[in-house]
């Protein structure tokens, strides 16, 4: 992290950690990644489904 922020401020840019590494309990930092990998899936999921739903429509359309 100190390469980073040495580089950074060479460019004029100022890091400010908002939570240390260290701050989390031994159950907060895996819950933090579970709710991460969550937050991605359904990220995924959602294109997916409006895509589903859109072709439902379309096909009860149709049918009208």
């Amino acid at each position: 992290m100190a390469w980073i922020e040495r580089y950074l401020s060479v460019v004029g840019v100022k890091v400010e950690v908002l939570r240390e590494h260290g701050d989390t309990s031994p159950v907060e930092e895996p819950m933090d990644d579970i709710m991460a990998v969550l937050a991605s899936f359904s990220g995924c999921f959602y294109p997916l489904r409006s895509k589903q739903n859109q072709r439902r429509l379309a096909r009860d359309a149709a049918m009208r």
